[in-house]
């Protein structure tokens, strides 16, 4: 393998057969010097594949391919283990991420940043995808504390330790500055150009929405909640018997039988979700009683 290169571009594409080669025309122009492309082809049912093969320059084009379509997570995990830059670029393979946006990615990071995602702030989707996403940004903003505008934005800059690092698997990939910052690394943002669709159509519809906020609530345990889960099941129970607490004293006060039966109910939701919280605080202990490496959470050692 050639000398590692400075800078990796990972992109992640699944039936992008009109877009590929223009793509990587556009960024041999920007890039210049020591640099790698790296496309995961995520399953692609059309001639994606092939036109990729025609792209590839042993250690400057590379190439994975998936046996079937897999996702995004798992495109951008495979692409990231196996990049050798010291600076690590994620983008979409659609054409609407602009690589002349690239040298300000890398001015952001010299700023002292570990991880700079775009802010695509005038987008050129369709209405109901802005508005899923302003609902989701806005959502994700409120619950984790991190004030990002677009935190799903594919076109992102890492060094390149944090992006080999990267853990992410079911569709995490719309929460790694999330993930990052939880880790204690430095995130930024900068606004970018986003250009309509030329070609294709979007693999995204309004039900990843749902999708986004599920992977949410996951991405809030192993973060905010990580070191105490029994406060986030607690919090879910507060919620559960103050729900309970009205239902007993309107079944006390009005002839409805049913009102009796689901304060029932709600009275054991409060005990499932205590068990499960202390369930949870024990495996914790327990595993904290064994010895954890520190790799990822230690900045810098001086000896």
């Amino acid at each position: 393998m050639a000398e590692a290169p400075r800078i990796s571009i990972v992109v992640p594409v699944h039936n992008e057969q009109d877009d590929v080669a223009e793509l990587a025309a556009l960024l041999k122009q920007v890039l210049g010097g020591s640099y790698e492309i790296l496309f995961v082809d995520d399953g692609s049912t059309d001639e994606t594949w092939q036109r990729l093969v025609a792209l590839h320059e042993p250690g400057r084009v590379r190439l994975l391919r998936f046996r079937r379509n897999f996702g995004k997570t798992a495109a951008l995990r495979a692409g990231l283990a196996v990049t050798r830059g010291e600076v690590v670029f994620t983008m979409d393979g659609d054409l609407q991420d602009d690589p002349r946006e690239i040298p300000r990615f890398l001015a952001a990071l010299d700023q002292g940043y570990d991880l700079v995602t775009g802010w695509k702030k005038t987008r050129h989707d369709p209405a109901h995808k802005i508005v899923a996403s302003r609902l989701f940004n806005a959502v994700v903003r409120l619950t984790t504390g991190l004030s990002l505008h677009d935190v799903n934005c594919g076109f992102k800059a890492f060094r390149g330790e944090l992006a080999r690092s990267l853990d992410i698997y079911g569709e995490q990939h719309r929460f790694i500055p999330v993930l990052a910052a939880a880790r204690g690394f430095r995130v930024g943002e900068i606004e970018v150009e986003h250009h309509a669709r030329r070609h294709g159509r979007s693999k995204y519809g309004f039900s990843r929405l749902f999708k986004g906020f599920f992977d949410l609530v996951t991405v809030l345990l192993i973060t905010r909640f990580a070191e105490r889960p029994s406060h986030a099941f607690g919090f879910a129970a507060l919620a559960f018997g103050a729900g309970a607490t009205l239902c007993s004293a309107a079944a006390f006060l009005l002839p409805y039988p049913w009102l009796l039966l689901k304060a029932g109910v709600l009275w054991v939701g409060v005990i499932v979700l205590l068990a499960a919280g202390w369930v949870a605080e024990s495996c914790l202990f327990h595993a904290s009683a064994t010895h954890r490496p520190a790799g990822g959470l230690i900045e810098e050692q001086l000896d």
